[in-house]
């Protein structure tokens, strides 16, 4: 019996939805940093198994206390994703509750599919049954249809939720080919490898000031050439960017090249360039014209 369905995956920032996702999917379809609100879209990525395919729709993490059109996008992205879908995957980090995971937690308010409660990262805590406690507690907040421990990053616990999701999914042949990982296009994923590299980079508001366009991509066979654009918000921030003598700007074009080599599996000229576009992050028309566009 095949079994194939949309399974939404939601929580605060940083509790580890990509790293969840890429693990049961086998590939980095999301990238992943310590930083919160690495994920800014909405994504849907493929796993697919002699059991079916489950489609997972990674959003980015709802989150209070940022006013900015960016932050706003992201909650409705986030928001709006458990809405048609055929179960819920709520995650939480082992005993870290805070105003996130309560704002996270309303998004589920008026939703109709199942809801899994994941807790992630319990290989961070030694007594167990304070686990235990933990859960109850969640349960008394929202009524669970079931619970799992696991660890994200070390794959621990992993399998049993899998096998679980699959028993709430419709019967149905795989929507998509065996070989898909993603609906996202080639020139987005390039994109998020960029900004993932200068997350990694810069610390602090930087990274939430950056965002990446690219321009140009040319596969000539044997080569990729691409031409993306950095874009930020003011000079100094892309004085900061470039690093002195360009040698900020080389490292990050560097890493981001190995990177996209691997998902392309080719050789790759690519070309970075800094841009200023003042305060894009709060202004609604400029965040549609790179690419933020609800879709619902």
């Amino acid at each position: 019996m095949n079994k194939c369905g949309y399974v939404a995956v939601i929580g605060k920032p940083n509790v580890g939805k990509s790293t969840l996702i890429n693990n049961i999917v086998g590939e980095k379809v999301s990238i992943v940093t310590a930083k919160p609100q690495t994920t800014r879209h909405q994504i849907l990525a493929i796993a697919t198994s002699e059991q079916g395919q489950i489609l997972f729709i990674d959003t980015p993490g709802i989150h209070t206390g940022h006013k900015k059109a960016l932050n706003k996008f992201m909650n409705r992205t986030a928001s709006t994703a458990v809405n048609d879908v055929d179960l819920i995957l709520f995650v939480v980090e082992s005993l870290k509750w805070n105003k996130d995971d309560e704002k996270a937690l309303s998004a589920l308010k008026h939703c109709k599919a199942p809801v899994l409660l994941i807790i992630n990262k319990d290989d961070l805590v030694k007594k167990k049954e304070t686990l235990l406690a933990y859960a109850h507690e969640l349960f008394a907040k929202f009524n669970f249809t079931e619970v799992f421990y696991l660890s994200a990053s070390k794959g621990k616990g992993v399998e049993p939720l899998i096998n679980s999701i699959y028993q709430y999914l419709p019967q149905s042949e795989n929507y998509f080919s065996d070989d898909f990982l993603t609906d996202k296009p080639t020139k987005y994923l390039v994109s998020e490898l960029i900004r993932e590299q200068l997350m990694l980079r810069f610390h602090q508001e930087l990274p939430y000031s950056l965002t990446v366009e690219v321009e140009s991509f040319k596969d000539q066979g044997n080569i990729v050439h691409i031409h993306s654009v950095i874009w930020v918000e003011r000079p100094i921030q892309k004085n900061m960017v470039i690093g002195k003598q360009g040698a900020s700007l080389k490292h990050v074009g560097i890493q981001s090249r190995k990177e996209i080599e691997d998902l392309l599996g080719k050789k790759v000229n690519l070309k970075l360039w800094v841009k200023v576009k003042s305060a894009w992050a709060d202004n609604d028309k400029l965040l549609q014209q790179l690419g933020y566009k609800d879709e619902y």
